[in-house]
């Protein structure tokens, strides 16, 4: 894989590459009872994700991978179906606007938007998790980001799969697990990195969140494998979290990829779906005590 993107000269060539991935049924089988609701939230592109064991008030707000420039709507929806359905909740994952086309600041505007929107129809946020993967991880952490800097409503948890959290790409696995990693070398992080930002710092906070400060955020979970070449966006990021005093485990996992929890057929990411189910069920219960406290 790491070859066949590699060999991409374009953002168009990666997205059919990824396209034909995520129609590959022998790789990715969605799970009985699956259902995908097309919807917006302030006028932004949705998809409700429902399982038999979802509860229609408990929300797992999803931003998805791809590098800020592709989406795999099978891959992630079925992912997303089976943590909403261990978690007993809803998913909705955001189908956020694609750089080139849309660069920086349109993915992370549109994601804000859509949690404020869910806030405007009376959904609680102490009953949404945010949760993303890779790209979709720095979405995660910056709309956290933006809201706490906004004085609004925070999430009652968030869930960080291989975040790209540093896009100067200044953490060591990033050269260290150049050949380790079944899916991107450099040039294939710097290729959708510079898609996404054009001419902005990569070291602003609201591109690079590893940058920003991270003090009063909700409890988050983080994962990773050993065999990428973001493994250090997450345990930098988990430190510097750590460190703001702010409630944050991480779990890295040994002779497993980027975005390993997306790929059911390993037991590690059976795994990792229960853990994350038993974090978002926390944060609910935990939330929600608070709530009462408060009242």
């Amino acid at each position: 894989m790491r070859q066949r993107l590699a060999s991409c000269n374009s953002t168009v060539e990666m997205r059919e590459l990824i396209s034909s991935i995520d129609n590959y049924g022998a790789f990715i089988s969605a799970p009985k009872g699956m259902e995908v609701i097309p919807t917006k939230f302030a006028n932004i592109s949705c998809d409700w994700v429902n399982m038999p064991q979802s509860s229609g008030n408990k929300i797992i707000l999803y931003f998805h991978g791809g590098g800020f420039c592709f989406r795999s709507p099978k891959i992630h929806g079925a992912f997303l179906a089976r943590l909403a359905n261990a978690a007993k909740s809803r998913g909705l994952m955001v189908n956020y606007s694609l750089a080139p086309e849309n660069p920086y600041p349109k993915a992370p505007d549109e994601c804000f938007a859509v949690y404020r929107a869910l806030l405007m129809h009376g959904y609680l946020p102490h009953q949404i998790v945010f949760a993303g993967d890779s790209a979709g991880g720095n979405l995660v952490l910056t709309t956290l980001l933006r809201l706490r800097n906004a004085n609004l409503p925070l999430p009652a948890g968030a869930i960080m799969m291989s975040p790209v959290s540093d896009m100067a790409v200044t953490g060591e696995s990033a050269f260290t697990k150049c050949k380790d990693d079944p899916f991107f070398d450099l040039s294939t992080l710097l290729l959708m990195r510079n898609n996404y930002i054009g001419n902005h710092n990569p070291c602003d906070p609201d591109i690079s969140p590893y940058y920003a400060k991270h003090h009063d955020l909700p409890p988050v979970f983080i994962t990773a494998g050993t065999e990428e070449l973001l493994m250090d966006d997450s345990i930098r990021l988990a430190e510097r979290i750590g460190e703001s005093g702010g409630d944050v485990s991480i779990n890295v996992v040994k002779g497993v990829p980027h975005v390993y929890p997306l790929f059911y057929q390993l037991s590690e990411a059976r795994d990792a779906t229960k853990l994350m189910a038993n974090f978002i069920l926390e944060r609910y219960k935990e939330a929600k005590s608070i709530q009462k406290k408060a009242s």
